[in-house]
């Protein structure tokens, strides 16, 4: 869980980071667009400006007498009126200043001849320069100022609400992240209890098994110990049979440990058949005395590289599954399939089928759809088939049966 609380974190950092990145990059588009239209209305001034003073030069040249009013540059005042962005124009030519609009209180230094010709910001105000010529022999300077002031207010209202929905962004990453974080230790809490209570059954399920498993082998003893006690005398028959029952019970410990720990194989090179016949020993009697027909299909032999208990044990408990599963009069297959590097017994019932909806819990330990099971059986044919490194599948098909396949690995020559 902390490392799903840590996941949230880190998208909330990358999302944080996202934003920020993405306000940067807005800012840097916002700015140079705002660049790109102070350049624009610059030029369009002064190319106003290069116009009017190209016809002024060109209609005095033409005029044999010029009127006072065209002797300097005072009309271009008038008509500069129609900039209102504009701030001053400083016209010169060979030096001598021909006309200057700019308020007297706005100092022109050098620095602003010296860099105007790329463009200028100084307060709010752009300097632009350029030289041309009117004609041949009339070259003129022309320096304009604009007001920059829309721009710098543009930008800083840009600032101001990128920052609110920085604030309001965060706000609203941070609330998820909380909640979030509150759910997952809320989803923590209740897995936690969901856990203790699985355990909890658990061990109530084992503890019944346990009592169940070891019930009848201690009531034979007790029962043979009884029956000497009162008769007074050794009987060789009842004492093997003490010695088997506890041998159970021993066998029985170690199952259980296993369930918990593992299970501690011993593999040695075992003939299938071996194994075969001796399951059609055990079980041949018990199953036809049921009225179910037992069909044992037997192949070549194979060597195969196992722990002869724990599989006889797997076996022994898909048999059990199959005459539970299989009504009167029905058939349980047992044989093995001899493939390129492992053989696969298999277990054939013909009863009812294992419903679709619990296939996919079948080999969990303590899920069972018994009565009176306690849901280890299948769990140990995987856990067997595991530790052999093997495998378990089935197939199941309603009204048809189902078959069971345990693998285990070939010996090697």
């Amino acid at each position: 869980m902390s490392q799903k609380i840590l996941g949230y974190k880190t998208t909330f950092f990358l999302a944080i980071g996202v934003l920020i990145l993405a306000i940067v990059i807005e800012g840097f588009y916002f700015r140079h667009f705002l660049d790109k239209s102070m350049a624009r209305e610059a030029r369009s001034t002064l190319n106003f400006l290069k116009a009017r003073l190209t016809a002024y030069v060109e209609t005095i040249a033409l005029l044999p007498d010029v009127p006072d009013y065209l002797k300097d540059l005072a009309w271009l005042t008038d008509e500069l009126q129609g900039q209102p962005q504009l701030v001053g124009v400083l016209v010169k030519e060979k030096g001598k200043i021909l006309l200057n609009t700019f308020p007297q209180n706005l100092s022109l230094p050098e620095t602003v001849f010296k860099s105007c010709y790329q463009g200028f910001n100084r307060g709010n105000v752009r300097y632009v320069c350029q030289k041309f010529e009117a004609l041949p022999d009339r070259e003129f300077f022309l320096l304009l100022g604009l007001d920059i002031k829309f721009a710098h207010k543009a930008f800083a209202n840009f600032i101001f609400l990128s920052a609110c929905i920085l604030i309001a962004g965060t706000a609203l990453l941070a609330s998820g992240l909380f909640y979030l974080e509150k759910f997952a230790r809320r989803q923590k809490e209740l897995e936690e209890k969901l856990l203790a209570s699985e355990k909890l059954a658990a061990m109530g399920k084992m503890s019944a098994m346990v009592a169940h498993e070891i019930r009848n082998p201690l009531n034979s003893i007790v029962m043979g110990l009884q029956y000497m006690s009162e008769t007074r005398r050794l009987s060789p028959e009842i004492i093997d049979m003490i010695k088997n029952e506890a041998q159970k019970l021993t066998e029985l410990t170690g199952e259980l440990f296993s369930y918990t720990r593992g299970f501690e194989t011993r593999p040695q090179k075992i003939d299938v058949l071996d194994v075969i016949e001796e399951l059609e020993e055990k079980f041949r009697e018990k199953i036809e005395r049921l009225s179910l027909t037992f069909i044992v299909e037997k192949g070549p032999s194979a060597t195969i590289w196992i722990d002869k208990r724990w599989c006889l044990r797997a076996l022994e408990n898909l048999l059990h599954n199959a005459i539970e599963a299989t009504p009167a009069g029905g058939t349980i297959e047992l044989g093995y399939e001899i493939l390129d590097k492992e053989v696969c017994f298999y277990v054939k019932d013909s009863g009812e089928g294992v419903s679709f909806s619990v296939q996919n819990k079948l080999f969990e330990p303590f899920f069972t759809t018994k009565e009176n099971g306690f849901g280890l059986g299948l769990y140990l044919v995987r856990k067997v088939a595991e530790a052999h490194g093997g495998r378990v599948s089935f197939i199941s098909k309603p009204k048809e049966g189902t078959v069971f396949k345990i693998y285990f690995p070939k010996a090697h020559e």
